[in-house]
């Protein structure tokens, strides 16, 4: 979902290289922004551009400030395009590599957790699991997309600060 309107704006080729791979999204949430908020096409591509080089949610703030002085109030779907970016990247953080919805289960692919992080997930999201075989913290969810994005949301954050608590305390 978001993914293609990344793709359709360019925003591969505004990556950093110390930035993690892009996680893949496949989660059916509205986020995008409404040709009402919007109304120019290359204004839209410009943001998409903008949102999907953020690597700090600092800068989706920036953008959501900017947005909010020159279009006026976020639309529900454009607050939604910001918090998958900011998702994204704390999945990346995270190591995480995909997140899908099937069959009413959240799934989140290639993350390495130890037993402390894995503890840490379960503390910080009621009901999230993690399959050290597979490499994938899950959740089940009800088919309401604000439902889905809220686990998408908690999951990234429990993810990263189960990668936080497993890292090695500074000397």
């Amino acid at each position: 979902m978001i993914d293609e309107a990344v793709a359709e704006a360019g925003g591969e080729d505004a990556e950093r290289e110390e930035a993690p791979e892009p996680v893949r999204l496949d989660v059916p949430v509205d986020a995008y922004l409404p040709a009402t908020f919007v109304p120019f096409e290359a204004a839209k591509i410009d943001i998409h551009r903008r949102i999907v080089a953020a690597r700090e949610p600092g800068q989706l703030r920036q953008i959501a400030d900017e947005l909010d002085d020159r279009f006026g109030q976020l639309p529900p779907q454009a607050e939604n395009l910001l918090k998958l970016q900011r998702a994204r990247i704390e999945l990346g953080l995270a190591g995480a590599r995909s997140v899908e919805f099937r069959g009413g289960k959240l799934t989140v692919t290639g993350v390495e957790l130890d037993s402390t992080g894995s503890g840490v997930l379960s503390e910080r999201v009621e009901g999230a699991l993690y399959e050290w075989r597979e490499q994938a913290a899950s959740l089940r969810v009800a088919g309401d997309p604000d439902e889905r994005l809220a686990a998408v949301l908690a999951l990234a954050d429990g993810l990263r600060e189960a990668k936080r608590a497993a890292e090695p305390a500074p000397a």
